[in-house]
């Protein structure tokens, strides 16, 4: 099986989720930065909003006391809002790493097999494009050698 797309038409791919658990545990690692970057937040906040009532005295009054929970009440929303964001961007952003390792490891396995005949192409972007081409060298120094 040789792995190239037709002259005419670059490789596409066509499905975002191709290393299910590569893509996964980079999208788990975002959003615990996130959570950790949100109660942060959170926290720096409320210490504000406190020193802030205390500062004017204003921690009897209950329009100032509303407001300043209004604020920390947003920024606690911000992990639901966002959340799906940085997930959809996790994999985006895997993407590009997750599709060329299947396709470099499927051509590696057919060359332990002894098929040289390998030939990777990639998307103009992808991450690993260097290793690919180092594959195809590879390939095409071991189809001279076994030919001699």
């Amino acid at each position: 099986m040789v792995m190239s797309a037709s002259p005419l038409r670059p490789y596409r791919r066509r499905r975002l989720l191709v290393d299910r658990s590569l893509q996964f545990r980079f999208v788990r690692v975002l959003l615990l930065v996130l959570c950790f970057l949100t109660v942060a937040a959170l926290a720096g906040v409320y210490l504000a909003l406190q020193a802030t009532l205390r500062t004017f005295e204003l921690s009897h009054d209950p329009v100032a006391v509303s407001l300043f929970s209004t604020v920390g009440l947003f920024v606690a929303m911000e992990l639901l809002v966002i959340s799906p964001l940085v997930a959809w961007i996790g994999i985006l952003l895997t993407h590009k790493v997750a599709g060329p390792l299947v396709r470099i490891h499927a051509a590696v396995a057919q060359m332990t097999q002894g098929n040289y005949d390998v030939h990777l192409k990639l998307r103009k972007g992808d991450a690993l494009e260097d290793l690919a081409q180092a594959i195809n060298r590879l390939a095409s120094s071991l189809r001279s050698r076994r030919s001699a």
